[in-house]
């Protein structure tokens, strides 16, 4: 009796299996309507009671999405704002995440070069590469973007390859006014980190050559 039982069970189970499959695998056919973004890996909202086949089902920004074998309407996931930063070799190969709505805050869900975990996202630090000198300089690419340099250092081009340099920072004092006329039309500098000493990038009224900084005469006002 036990074992009828079962397998009658079974029965049921299979023939359960069998209406379900063809129903999950008819959701999305014959859909004219594809709103923008994309089901969420893990559902950080609650969810529409309301079933669905396509997202013309759904109202608003909400999307007809397949949670194990039942369509129901969630609102859009979005990529967060910002770039994962750059990798450079293997993490650790785990996959921690699926998308950006996986992770906590502003965090993404970025490559490590071998799985995907959450990370913040690659922001540009504050100010500007200093320009690169004239000539080339070691054909090396040390870095990929300012995530990769140490404290305020950002990743600059040097002329062939890419290496960490402190930004350029404009030395204090004015150049001095050029005298009338027009000096030699040479390009000697492009700013002041091409100048030595406390001297400044300055035109001399067609191009530009390293000065020291103006300072007025002692006793003028």
């Amino acid at each position: 009796m036990k074992t009828q039982v079962l397998f009658l069970f079974s029965i049921v189970l299979l023939s359960l299996a069998e209406w379900r499959i063809p129903r999950c695998a008819s959701l999305g056919r014959n859909c004219t309507v594809f709103k923008v973004g994309y089901c969420p890996g893990k559902l950080m909202v609650e969810t529409s009671s309301r079933g669905c086949v396509c997202d013309g089902d759904c109202a608003g920004q909400y999307k007809c999405c397949v949670l194990g074998c039942k369509a129901v309407c969630v609102p859009t996931a979005s990529p967060k704002p910002g770039v994962c930063p750059s990798k450079r070799g293997m993490g650790t190969c785990v996959e921690l995440c699926v998308d950006d709505s996986e992770c906590p805050g502003d965090e993404k869900c970025c490559s490590n070069g071998c799985g995907h975990v959450c990370m913040a996202p690659y922001t540009a630090k504050p100010g500007v590469c200093p320009s690169s000198k004239w000539g080339i300089g070691t054909c090396v690419e040390l870095c990929v973007d300012d995530s990769e340099c140490p404290g305020d250092e950002k990743c600059c081009s040097n002329g062939c390859g890419h290496v960490c340099m402190a930004p350029y920072t404009a030395k204090p004092g004015v150049c001095p006014r050029s005298k009338r006329g027009m000096g030699a039309c040479v390009e000697l500098c492009v700013n002041d980190s091409e100048c030595p000493g406390d001297e400044k990038c300055c035109s001399n009224g067609c191009g530009h050559v390293c000065m020291a900084p103006y300072t007025g005469k002692p006793g003028r006002s």
